[in-house]
């Protein structure tokens, strides 16, 4: 009788399966190897065999280094779950490892209320954009197998903030739009607003009332508002920076916010300013 079999777990089924029950990995029709020929040194003899033990590790990372490893043409054989590749190709294969370990990202909370942005239609420069201001401000997200982004219900706005900071002309120098933008500007610098919100955002974050850091806040709101896109700025980055300064503003503007909420927005704002002051 015909069988396949899986990458993942070394499982056999009979042919008319088409996923592994176990795994949910596409099956193929010949079997994962079970033992690798040994690499040879220069004097004839074995140079031995690495064995990776990343039996821990989600099935979509370890698919993923499948992928890499066939497509970088490197041997290799699973045992259970574990890795086992020639010895000469150890660096080679570090290196991938490393490639998965950063580019998986934490889980979302299966429980948590989430949206879907549906982004098939954006070309390749909109959607790395995205992706990218999404890990520099920290915003955990993950794919549908529809392949829309999922993020966090309560990280709407700023996500929402960001894609519309996306120009549609995602080739578009940062540069020689801050400098376009900027001319007539004579307001304050970007690094004095940027820092009086950093410690202004910090006071709050200990104490929703600070006099100094609900003055500051309000102050500097409207300077930051004002001015063009600060040099060195992504525009999906400082859309995200523009969406919370606004929100902790409202926050204090506000006669019906509570002290525990407004905290906690300037602890957020104060944590994404902090790795630009």
């Amino acid at each position: 009788m015909a069988t396949k079999f899986c990458m993942s777990c070394g499982g056999e089924f009979i042919a008319t399966v088409e996923r592994c029950p176990d795994c949910d990995v596409e099956l193929v029709d010949e079997a994962p190897a079970d033992h690798l020929d040994p690499e040879l040194g220069a004097d004839g003899t074995p140079e031995g065999q690495i064995e990776y033990e990343i039996h821990s590790w989600a099935l979509e990372s370890r698919v993923m280094l499948e992928q890499l490893l066939e497509a970088a043409h490197i041997p290799h054989a699973w045992q259970g779950a574990d890795l086992v590749v020639p010895a000469t190709f150890e660096g080679r294969v570090d290196a991938l490892l490393a490639q998965v370990e950063s580019t998986t990202l934490p889980m979302l909370d299966p429980d948590a209320p989430k949206v879907a942005y549906d982004i098939d239609d954006w070309t390749d420069e909109q959607q790395n954009l995205l992706i990218q201001a999404l890990n520099e401000v920290g915003i955990v997200y993950e794919f549908d197998v529809e392949g829309a982004i999922v993020v966090l219900e309560e990280n709407e706005e700023r996500v929402e903030a960001i894609i519309d900071g996306i120009d549609d002309d995602p080739d578009a120098d940062d540069d020689e739009v801050a400098e376009d933008d900027g001319s007539g500007y004579d307001g304050p610098e970007a690094m004095d607003v940027l820092s009086d919100l950093f410690v202004a955002a910090d006071r709050l974050s200990h104490n929703a009332t600070s006099p100094e850091g609900v003055l500051a806040i309000v102050d500097r709101a409207v300077d930051a508002e004002a001015m063009p896109l600060p040099f060195g700025f992504e525009r999906t980055v400082w859309a995200d920076i523009l969406e919370q300064v606004t929100a902790l503003r409202t926050l204090l503007e506000s006669a019906e916010s509570d002290d525990e909420g407004i905290e906690e927005q300037a602890r957020l704002l104060r944590d994404t300013l902090r790795q630009y002051v």
